[in-house]
């Protein structure tokens, strides 16, 4: 019968984004590289063709595609550091975002006055001197520390204030409040656009079969936006475009130009 089913092959269901450097395309995995809860990804060809035409009427005789036109897009709902940085074009694969685990309170009150502060516990191996550390005593009450230095004594982590992140005068942390490391991201400036892998991941209801697409080389192009919305979930519209490769590019030798390998379990 026409329009009738010939497989189940049917595809619905949510995607999992992996983003990272091009040369761990196929190192890619879900507990490391995935960018978290995404929804709708879609990724399209609009390919555009250069046509020759003839006679009044402009019927076409031959044409030649000059744009594979791929792009892909999706709605990413986790604001951790590195989606944030993937989301302003940055490459975010490095251990500098990696989200910060470790949420200790503060051993006693600080104010303006002090030039370092004491946490209770270990926070030495998460922070270095020169990055940055929050101070948290309620929902907005939030001050951001430069550390100029770190040191573990006894159980105790000791932060050193660096010139220009005091406390303001007049304000006091309790002992109790939250101190974590703050991730950075920075936008603006020269920075060279990240030139990435992407690897996406979904599965057909039936039977769990997969369909993988590989992205060789990307950029993403868009996706950072940050609102803060109590009627609805905020996201972060990705886009990214895949690129051809070049000669020294990682898998050159294996994919060659393809800007996008699909594979399928069916």
């Amino acid at each position: 019968m026409a329009g009738t089913a010939r497989t189940d092959s049917f595809l619905l269901a949510n995607a999992t984004v992996m983003v990272g450097p091009m040369a761990d395309l196929h190192k890619l995995q879900p507990d490391k590289h995935s960018l978290g809860l995404v929804k709708r990804f879609v990724v399209t060809a609009d390919p555009t063709f250069v046509e020759l035409t003839q006679g009044i009427t402009n019927d076409v005789v031959m044409s030649v595609k000059n744009s594979h036109g791929l792009k892909a897009s999706f709605e990413g709902y986790e604001f951790t550091s590195r989606n944030l940085a993937y989301a302003a074009g940055l490459d975010a694969s490095g251990a500098t975002f990696e989200n910060a685990s470790t949420i200790l309170p503060l051993d006693a009150e600080v104010d303006s006055s002090d030039t370092t502060f004491v946490v209770n516990g270990d926070l030495d191996a998460e922070i270095d001197v020169g990055e940055f550390v929050y101070i948290q005593e309620a929902d907005d009450k939030v001050h951001v520390v430069k550390a100029s230095s770190v040191a573990l004594n006894t159980g105790k982590t000791t932060i050193g204030i660096a010139t220009g992140f005091s406390v303001p005068t007049g304000v006091t942390f309790a002992a109790g409040s939250k101190v974590a490391k703050a991730n950075k991201v920075e936008i603006g400036g020269s920075v060279v656009q990240a030139t990435l892998a992407a690897k996406v991941v979904g599965t057909l209801p039936k039977d769990g079969s997969p369909v993988v697409l590989l992205f060789p080389k990307i950029k993403i192009t868009k996706g950072f936006s940050v609102s803060f919305d109590t009627e609805n979930f905020s996201n972060l519209p990705f886009e990214f475009t895949p690129y051809a490769g070049v000669p020294g590019d990682p898998f050159y030798s294996t994919y060659g130009t393809k800007v996008m390998i699909g594979l399928s379990g069916k």
